[in-house]
């Protein structure tokens, strides 16, 4: 919906029922989306620390191994968020993160470009599932009014992550023992770390509300009647797979989704690449480390006030040409100077405009999901957008294109563009197709109340 939705505080225990959830559930998928974030940075702060030159690596080496991540990403993402779906996110999420960490502790151990590739082929099939999981969980928890939010504070953690990622990775690297070289410590104790928090992921997470051990029956009956009200089913209606085909049909949700595909360009560069342009301006290893928490503190404010865009704006379109507008103008500026200064300021501002697209986009989308064939689809599709992006992002900041990184700073430029006229396209669509609701409703006298569930964005009372 591009238009503001109702308040939902009126209630106040309604609202004390979802502050219960966002304190629970939400925390939980923000912490998992942390680790995540972290895990897969590790990559760029260990070749700072000598990853590179200890495995034997040169020329591309290094970006054939951080691409190779995605493609087993996007081949098992859907599959995934399907498999959660039938056997519940307490298992799988559980289970995926636990992989995961396990994977990255491997990593620790690898002594040539073969080990690194099998363990980022390995860490890519885990991972799929975990992102596109929880944003399915989120739409199918909150009304579509809080779903925005609700996003925008999930993808806070890939900016927390990049913050504090760089200086962890500072004293990690600085542990003196003979067991791992230095960059092996911040792979082992992070995935470590990772494989404990999947344990409590186990205890601490539910299914859908009706499950919860953490809300009381009053608080699951309230939840239960406000998603009814809002036409979401929370969890209980299996994903259909003819309107599965239906909207693999539209061009709005295709439109919305490469949001997530212009704003992964930028996200990338920070996450994996931001350590290494950094240490190209003279710096230390260390100092570039500790340095990559700039732009991370700047995309975790950028993703954290983008949940108010709507608000402020009115509209998630004009809050994504914001986000679009800092993206292209920190790509400008690290294009036309040398000065140190300015570029690290300019990688603060493609930090804020690219994670506070990564803000609004799934918002967006998800506030868009009439149902949960669509929502599975919708997060899906945006996770997959990001991992593609990442797949080619991963080769843009090359060695031979140090220390200015031209080429890459260029192509995030044409991302931010890329993004105004995508956004430009969902909202037009949108907009047509709110007009021909008003002029030419559907007809749902004659239909049963499957049926009518199913209609998901078609229903006549729907409006995007």
């Amino acid at each position: 919906a591009d238009l503001v939705a109702p308040d939902d505080q009126t209630d106040g225990r309604l609202q004390w029922a979802f502050r219960k959830v966002d304190a629970t559930l939400l925390l939980v998928l923000v912490v998992q989306n942390t680790l995540n974030s972290m895990d897969r940075s590790n990559l760029g702060l260990s070749k700072v620390v000598g990853l590179e030159k200890d495995t034997g690596m040169s020329g591309n080496d290094f970006n054939m191994v951080a691409s190779l991540m995605y493609p087993t990403y996007l081949l098992f993402m859907l599959p995934s968020n399907l498999t959660l779906r039938r056997v519940g996110a307490r298992i799988w999420l559980s289970a995926i993160t636990i992989v995961w960490g396990v994977v990255n502790m491997c990593m620790a151990f690898a002594k040539n470009r073969t080990d690194l590739i099998l363990c980022r082929l390995f860490l890519g099939a885990a991972e799929s599932g975990g992102t596109p999981g929880a944003l399915m969980l989120i739409a199918l928890w909150y009304p579509r009014s809080m779903v925005m939010s609700r996003v925008a504070l999930f993808y806070t953690a890939f900016a927390i992550g990049t913050t504090i990622g760089g200086p962890i990775a500072t004293g990690l690297s600085n542990i003196r023992n003979p067991r791992f070289p230095k960059w092996g410590w911040i792979f082992f104790i992070e995935g470590l770390v990772t494989v404990g928090f999947g344990l409590v992921m186990f205890v601490l997470l539910a299914d859908y509300p009706e499950k919860s051990w953490q809300l009381n029956a009053e608080e699951k009956l309230l939840i239960r009647q406000r998603m009814d009200a809002d036409q979401v089913e929370g969890g209980h209606r299996k994903v259909n797979t003819r309107r599965l085909l239906v909207h693999a049909r539209d061009p709005l949700i295709y439109a919305q989704a490469l949001i997530m595909f212009g704003a992964g360009f930028g996200g990338i560069t920070i996450t994996l690449f931001s350590s290494i342009i950094i240490k190209q301006l003279g710096y230390t290893a260390g100092q570039s480390q500790a340095m990559q928490a700039a732009p991370g503190l700047c995309g975790f404010v950028g993703i954290l006030v983008s949940r108010y865009y709507p608000r402020w704006f009115r509209s998630h379109y004009a809050g994504t040409l914001f986000c679009s507008a800092w993206l292209i103008g920190g790509s400008v500026i690290l294009l036309a100077t040398t000065n140190n200064g300015a570029r690290i300021f300019a990688l603060c501002m493609l930090a804020f405009g690219a994670f506070g697209c990564t803000g609004v986009g799934p918002g967006w989308l998800l506030t868009n999901a009439g149902g949960p064939t669509r929502s599975a689809m919708g997060s899906a599709l945006s996770v997959a957008c990001i991992g593609l992006a990442s797949l080619i992002a991963s080769f843009i900041y090359r060695n031979r294109d140090e220390p200015r990184y031209l080429l890459g700073h260029a192509i995030n430029l044409g991302a931010g563009i890329f993004n105004v006229a995508t956004a430009t396209v969902a909202y037009s669509i949108a907009v047509r197709r709110n007009k021909q609701k008003d002029n030419q409703p559907v007809d749902i006298s004659r239909l049963s109340c499957d049926d009518i569930a199913d209609l998901e964005n078609d229903h006549p009372d729907f409006r995007y």
